[in-house]
């Protein structure tokens, strides 16, 4: 089953996904709304270059699997160990849902460019900051499985745009424009409703 948006398909797993980047995007906002109202200008500026970067690296599909890692120590170190197998177990069934829209292949004898690197770290570093930014939802376990879709989105989302076989710069458009409007989003709901709490430690 799919959506078709003018000329483009979208497969619900795809829909999914950018559900999932969408959510994860709009806790990031609300979260920078929350530092720069802290006056936190450091920690606002690496945030939203991540954000920025992300939009960019994603589509890459590079750093993936570590991101998806990544986002699940972070559970086990803000929450606990129900918490992180709440994740992994939510990130390990909807990756195995999209698992059949993409197709790996593997090289072990690829190295990466620089380009391909940098894009690897900031999709880890993204999965960190974003995975912090949801622990603003205040119930650990729907935190947990709220972190779990994001980190199952963020392994499988750049294959499953690939293969809508649209020009790498159609992607960055399709992405920026769904990352950069949550993410104005949850920073200006954040703003208007803001009340001083104590942040998650990033």
């Amino acid at each position: 089953m799919a959506i078709k948006i003018g000329r483009i398909e979208i497969g619900l797993r795809l829909l999914l996904s950018f559900v999932a980047i969408s959510i994860a995007y709009g806790y990031l906002g609300s979260y920078l709304s929350i530092l720069f109202k802290e006056r936190n200008y450091s920690l606002v500026s690496l945030c939203a270059a991540l954000a920025i970067g992300g939009v960019f690296a994603i589509p890459q599909s590079l750093g993936g699997l570590l991101a998806a890692i990544a986002a699940i120590a972070i559970v086990y170190w803000q929450a606990n160990l129900s918490g992180s197998l709440i994740t992994f177990g939510v990130c390990l069934f909807l990756y195995w849902l999209g698992f059949q829209d993409v197709r790996y292949n593997a090289a072990p004898d690829k190295k990466l460019s620089i380009i391909e690197i940098i894009a690897t770290v900031v999709t880890i570093a993204l999965s960190v900051a974003i995975s912090i930014s949801l622990f603003q939802i205040p119930t650990q376990w729907l935190a947990s499985l709220v972190i779990g879709v994001f980190a199952a989105a963020i392994t499988l989302i750049g294959k499953q745009i690939r293969y809508l076989e649209l020009p790498l710069t159609t992607n960055f458009i399709i992405l920026g424009i769904i990352s950069s409007s949550s993410l104005a989003i949850g920073f200006a709901i954040k703003a208007i409703f803001y009340s001083p709490r104590p942040l998650p430690v990033l």
